[in-house]
């Protein structure tokens, strides 16, 4: 299959996978908006893993870790009211930055169907019949609830009422990390298309054997600062009603 054709099967496969995942949370009833969010995420999960088993190409999964925050960032804006406009257009920024430069790199650098991470590959022969226990709750749906888990902080941070100087500290943290990545994918690809064989030790390289990573690991603490002030409010809440506790506790 040509990469236009895979590329056409695995949009198809996302949005009926966002289509379902969209007819629950209007159908579902519950409160509690981030256990139907959750539910909604699993579902999409679930779609996505039937594809790959289906076109027997687990890196189907690949590009679910950048495409579904920005809908996940989209929920909390559309369902939160009141909101914070400037939090909601700065982490929105963020996220779509990160979101559109990891997908582009994806996209850049898968041929097709024909084409099948290696990591996968290995873990296929590895596990042999068991490879789709590993494959449905190693390689989808542990990280969906890893990503889920690190994507919390959009709902606080819309919802926030005050702007404080975390969060153009968690801004400026996320964009200097995707530049980063950015950077050093660009740097990568570059040597990659004159050195084949070779392993790069330029560049961002030279200083770190993978400066992508360390990229995203600044993206994703960045939201984390982002929230901080929430953070140490309720934990301070909470010291306070334990304090409260044991005092009356102590002079019952």
């Amino acid at each position: 299959m040509t990469k236009r054709k895979s590329l056409t099967t695995v949009f198809v496969c996302y949005f009926f996978a966002l289509l379902c995942s969209t007819l629950f949370i209007l159908v579902f009833q519950n409160d509690n908006m981030i256990l139907t969010l959750l539910y909604a995420d699993i579902i999409a999960t679930i779609i996505i893993y039937l594809a790959s088993y289906i076109f027997k190409n687990s890196s189907i999964y690949d590009p679910y870790w950048s495409v579904i925050p920005p809908f996940l960032l989209i929920f909390w804006i559309i369902i939160s009211k009141p909101i914070n406009y400037l939090n909601t257009c700065l982490v929105l920024f963020s996220v779509l930055f990160w979101a559109i430069r990891l997908t582009f790199n994806w996209l850049r650098g898968w041929k097709g169907l024909g084409q099948e991470d290696w990591r996968y590959v290995d873990l296929k022969k590895r596990t042999g019949k068991f490879y789709e226990l590993v494959n449905f709750s190693g390689i989808h749906m542990f990280p969906t609830l890893i990503v889920f888990v690190c994507c919390l902080p959009f709902k606080f941070i819309v919802e926030n009422s005050i702007t404080s100087i975390y969060v153009f500290l968690g801004f400026s943290i996320c964009f200097i990390g995707v530049l980063y990545e950015i950077i050093s994918d660009q740097q990568l690809y570059n040597f990659k298309k004159q050195n084949s064989n070779q392993i790069i030790n330029s560049g961002l390289w030279k200083y770190s054997r993978h400066p992508n990573y360390y990229g995203e690991i600044l993206f994703w603490w960045g939201l984390f600062v982002y929230i901080i002030p929430e953070f140490k409010f309720n934990y301070m809440a909470n010291m306070y009603d334990d304090y409260v506790f044991i005092y009356k506790y102590t002079m019952d």
